[in-house]
């Protein structure tokens, strides 16, 4: 049986207060393999991404990337945001090109790359525009491209499109396949939008309410590529349907529980 590109076991993450945002989350992720990650607000769904990118520690639990532990930040793995987080000193080529000048990539050399990426993502023609001269789409294509441009084996993309307009949503969704299409990576994907996690992953973590527990795992049937005319399959709308209960039953035990605490 072949290894998980990412395996976690146990892990548990509590505040300061006592609170339990997330509790034993034991998941295996195969190379290459889009994984979305839906669940209620609170439920940890960024925070377990952080941890996943070293940014965070767990209180209990382990992390393995190719079966090795992980206990920092690595070289391995990328993070997008769902805040541009652009440096608005710097233009779009330069932005993409700050990951590898930390890692001490001499100048000529990341531009070129930064100017490979920044064509991958389809932004020929913009890589001197700032930031201040690009739509939203366009700002957070320069981020997934900063993200690329290092080479991560896991990309970890927390609600990518979240702060979006529909139709900018609509086309970044359909620009990331195709840019996964042609660069796979592992992916890690949160989201709040069930058709978006249905339309970009070949599995969906249904998160529980907090503490947090993997409530349903479930395989999408699609085939790649992709394209819209799956939103309207039955298949689909079964998926929709299927989350939809989960979380509302989650959302409504939670209510109860409020009520009588």
């Amino acid at each position: 049986m072949t290894e998980p590109k990412l395996r976690t076991t146990g892990l548990t993450r509590r505040y300061g207060t006592g609170l339990t945002v997330f509790q034993d989350l034991s998941l295996d992720v195969a190379d290459k393999e889009f994984v979305a990650i839906i669940g209620p607000s609170g439920c940890g769904k960024s925070t377990f991404l952080r941890i996943l990118n070293g940014l965070d520690k767990p209180d209990s639990g382990t992390i393995e990337i190719d079966g090795r532990p992980v206990i920092g930040p690595g070289a391995g793995r990328a993070m997008v945001f769902q805040g541009f987080d652009l440096f608005p000193w710097r233009t779009a080529q330069e932005n993409v090109a700050f990951g590898l000048e930390m890692q001490g990539v001499p100048k000529r050399e990341r531009l070129e790359i930064a100017a490979h990426y920044i064509e991958m993502v389809g932004l020929t023609g913009f890589a001197r525009s700032y930031p201040h001269q690009l739509s939203g789409g366009m700002q957070q294509r320069v981020g997934i491209a900063r993200a690329l441009a290092v080479r991560p084996d896991i990309l970890l993309m927390d609600e990518p499109f979240g702060a979006l307009d529909l139709q900018s949503r609509d086309l970044m969704q359909d620009e990331l396949l195709r840019i996964w299409q042609d660069d796979r990576k592992t992916v890690l994907f949160v989201t709040h939008s069930i058709e978006e996690a249905i339309y970009l992953a070949d599995r969906i973590i249904v998160m529980s309410p907090r503490p947090a527990r993997i409530q349903r795992d479930i395989a999408v049937p699609f085939g790649r590529p992709r394209n819209e005319d799956i939103k309207t399959s039955a298949a689909f709308l079964e998926i929709r349907r299927e989350i939809w209960s989960l979380l509302k039953h989650g959302a409504a035990m939670t209510e109860t529980r409020e009520l009588s605490s």
